[in-house]
């Protein structure tokens, strides 16, 4: 097979990224560059849509797996749609809600990849029933070994399933899934915002899976804003336009006016209350009566931004227990305060956060062990965002934070350790056994694979 053949293309960043980077459209072509270590250098990483904020793709002098042409649906039962590893959440959805059904699960990072939601943690306001990850619903993983060996992995392999989901492109590179569908169900949404005090009362309540849970934090104007979603009654799921509206206010228009305005008003005294009276208002948008039911199929397929490595914001995810993160919110709003007056910078854009309930279908699954609230620090502001995420990992693991592989910066291998403890170290032995020559080891795994 001709390197032309493969879309073989040379990086223009090979001296501190890929030294190529190649596109296949067939499993035997996958094969074909994992097994030809001259041409295609190590470490080979997949790549979906770059959705992640840490180094978990990267691939310095190595060769990334470009998997965007592998982007067909290949077929839709009653239960579960078929699809290659380089279509979208999105697309997908859409292509669903035209046969009357849904992904299930509500899932933010929506223009993520299937692949790349399969092999790497998420997001979700996960409602009573459903599990905390994207992965979970992966029936059937067909994935090209390190070695170049094309294995097919059931969920009736449990044990061998349980290691793919959430492996980060560590033990093959995927290149086809089988998921679980469901008719469109609607969910009714109800919003409410309270402060910081009263929120860290509700305690060991907040790990009751009931509804899904979705918070907007303000600490400098001591706000939560509340989204819950239970399950309703009826199947239409909302109006794709509303969902569109809400997007545009979040994830479009808010951070491009947090943009203009610190261009405008270099000032932080004058423009972070503007900024923080743009959020509130942006609250009052997603709480409006146009956006009191919804559906998976309504939310994903409608959004109007995705969260991609080409938004106007960087963020930072880490989740720490549901029964403790009352407190942890609390705590949080004075450790924005404190960082805020020893260096000037704080985050412009309100911090995002999701319970996710407990899910035990991936070995590396954040939520294993409990329920789990994320906290997504997010800022359109890149000077002394590295300073901030680091004081931010001192204080996620003052408090039992667990890290995202793909979405925690400035993780220690040892904490990570302490964390995933004997899960990690077996996920290393099995990873040590089918990647003998760590052909798709990267330098930011490598750390936390020892």
């Amino acid at each position: 097979m001709s390197a032309v053949a493969l879309r073989k293309r040379s990086s223009p960043f090979a001296a501190f990224g890929p030294s190529s980077i190649v596109s296949p459209t067939t499993p035997t072509e996958i094969a074909q560059i994992l097994t030809d270590t001259r041409r295609y250098p190590s470490p080979v990483r997949p790549f979906g849509s770059g959705s992640s904020t840490t180094r978990c793709a990267t691939a310095n002098g190595g060769t990334v797996i470009d998997l965007g042409e592998m982007n067909r649906v290949l077929r839709i039962d009653r239960d579960t749609v078929t699809v290659q590893p380089g279509i979208s959440l999105a697309e997908l959805a859409e292509i669903l809600a035209e046969e009357g059904k849904e992904l299930v699960g509500g899932f933010d990072l929506a223009n993520r990849t299937v692949g790349g939601a399969v092999c790497a943690a998420g997001l979700e306001a996960s409602i009573a029933g459903d599990v905390g990850q994207f992965a979970a619903h992966a029936v059937k993983i067909k994935v090209v070994s390190p070695t170049g060996r094309k294995l097919v992995v059931g969920d009736s392999s449990k044990s061998l399933i349980t290691l793919l989901r959430l492996s980060y492109g560590l033990l093959g590179v995927v290149y086809e899934v089988t998921l679980r569908i469901r008719p469109v169900r609607g969910f009714t949404v109800q919003t409410a915002h309270t402060d910081f005090k009263e929120f860290a009362k509700l305690g060991p309540r907040l790990a009751v899976p009931g509804s899904g849970l979705k918070l907007y934090l303000l600490p400098f104007r001591d706000h939560i804003y509340m989204e819950l979603r239970r399950p309703g009654t009826s199947s239409g799921g909302g109006k794709k336009l509303a969902w569109r509206l809400k997007d545009w206010a979040v994830y479009s228009a808010l951070p491009g006016a947090a943009r203009s305005i610190a261009f405008a008003l270099p000032i932080r005294q004058l423009r972070y209350p503007l900024i923080d009276s743009l959020s509130e208002a942006a609250q009052t948008l997603i709480g409006n009566p146009f956006v009191r039911s919804g559906s998976n199929a309504v939310e994903q397929s409608g959004r109007f931004r995705a969260l991609t490595g080409k938004s106007r914001f960087t963020y930072c995810t880490w989740a720490f227990p549901a029964a403790e993160f009352g407190a942890v919110a609390l705590a949080y709003k004075l450790f924005c305060k404190e960082h805020y007056a020893r260096t000037g910078f704080r985050c412009d854009m309100p911090t995002i956060a999701f319970r996710l309930n407990q899910d035990r279908s991936a070995l590396l699954s954040p939520s294993f062990d409990g329920p789990m609230i994320t906290l997504s620090a997010l800022s359109t502001q890149i000077d002394g965002w590295d300073d901030f995420v680091l004081d931010f990992a001192d204080f996620a693991a003052k408090h039992r934070g667990v890290p995202l592989f793909n979405q925690t910066r400035n993780v220690t291998s040892e904490y990570v350790s302490s964390r995933f403890d004997r899960r990690l170290a077996f996920f290393s032995r099995v990873r040590r056994e089918l990647d003998p020559h760590d052909r798709m080891l990267n330098q930011y795994f490598a750390a936390y694979m020892s």
